[in-house]
């Protein structure tokens, strides 16, 4: 079996760990199991250690532990939805990496390359410096974002100020060393594998593909490699969930108008558009020529069957009987017009606009409970209704 009959994203950072444990089942069990662990790690430490100083629940919010609407987000949300998007995005990747072969897209002496490309990812998905560099991101990843999520100037659970002096509590050391990066080091894990998928494409964009213009799906055959954005969905939903934490924070405790948030928010949803969507641009090239090369060849061909129908039925319109109504040519002729009309139709990207529709919603429904929550009862139940009727 060569790599291609399988896929480069099946194998990946810290694999070593669980093989090493007999656990690399990819059960679903397996997964949740993982997801909850990984959460407990990242969460109980801090609610049990808060505690034992007085810091669970206190006379101030920000000194409370267990009112921190963002910790429990990052560790209880989007921590197990990293996790578990590897149970639906991963093998989506690993039937797209198939489909080029299954499809003949790739030709036969193209085939080594391609599966060079395949082994290239996977030995870099794969590579120990690389899980290394990815704690060492995520370190630093964790002190450059601390004074963004607790401030300083102000008393928190992590950092409480007593006497005019600031110090990390014991929960503070556990979020710093422990929940903090490895938050961070499952975001790193999929920006890791986002940066080969997207290195992936691109060397494959750059093969002799055998694209089809006149394919139906307006893509030349390639609009499969946009069912990646539907796999990539619920790890856009934990990145949305993160920002959305930060907006909770802002709007429920602070105080501060939800409009405030628009523009980041819209931000936001252009950033995930431009990480997920972004790779596929790498068949914009083969995928213009192919349809610069089909509106010539189907045009010659439509032009040559016009001519030949035309002859045959418009030059002897006088002698027309009964028989027309029962001759393929008029439906043969619209068809291989409909087929010239797909070469002409070809988008110069594998993916249409409503496809992005999924990866929206997903960044911006972790945003719905906010909404929910400012707005009264009243108007939400008046918008319930205008979505009914």
């Amino acid at each position: 079996m060569t790599i291609s009959d399988a896929h480069p994203f099946d194998d990946g950072p810290y694999s070593r760990v669980p093989r090493a444990l007999r656990l690399t089942q990819p059960e679903p069990q397996w997964l949740i199991r993982r997801a909850v662990a990984l959460a407990a790690i990242a969460w109980v430490p801090l609610a049990v250690l808060a505690a034992t100083q007085g810091l669970a629940l206190s006379g101030e919010r920000r000194e409370s532990q267990l009112l921190d609407i963002s910790a429990y987000v990052r560790y209880l949300v989007a921590i197990p939805t990293f996790v578990l998007a590897e149970a639906i995005c991963l093998p989506q990747l690993g039937s797209i990496v198939r489909q080029f072969v299954q499809a003949g897209l790739v030709a036969d002496e193209e085939r080594p390359r391609y599966d060079a490309i395949l082994a290239s990812t996977r030995a870099l998905l794969a590579k120990p410096q690389i899980e290394f560099a990815l704690v060492l991101v995520a370190y630093i990843g964790t002190l450059a974002t601390s004074e963004a999520l607790y401030p300083s100037e102000v008393s928190t659970w992590v950092a409480p100020i007593r006497n005019g002096a600031r110090a990390l509590s014991h929960a503070g050391w556990w979020l710093v060393l422990v929940s903090q990066p490895l938050y961070q080091v499952l975001i790193a894990m999929w920006l890791w594998r986002l940066a080969l998928w997207a290195r992936l494409l691109w060397k494959v964009s750059r093969l002799d593909l055998r694209l089809i213009p006149s394919h139906p799906d307006l893509a030349g055959g390639l609009s499969f490699v946009s069912t990646s954005l539907r796999g990539f969905a619920p790890v856009a939903f934990g990145l949305g969930a993160a920002v959305a934490a930060g907006v909770a924070e802002a709007v429920l405790v602070d105080r501060r108008p939800i409009q405030d948030f628009k523009f980041p928010v819209a931000g936001l949803v252009i950033v995930i558009l431009m990480l997920f969507a972004g790779p596929l641009l790498a068949f914009f090239r083969p995928l213009r020529r192919a349809r610069f090369r089909g509106i010539f060849a189907y045009g010659e061909l439509a032009t040559a069957v016009g001519r030949q129908f035309e002859r045959r039925w418009l030059d002897r319109r006088g002698e027309l009987g009964d028989e027309v109504l029962s001759v393929p040519d008029f439906s043969a002729t619209t068809d291989l017009y409909q087929v010239a009309a797909n070469v002409r139709g070809m988008r110069p990207v594998p993916f249409s606009v409503w496809i992005l529709i999924p990866l929206v919603v997903a960044t911006l429904l972790p945003f719905v409970p906010i909404v929910l929550a400012i707005l009264p009862l009243k108007d939400l139940l008046q918008l319930a209704m205008k979505l009914v009727l």
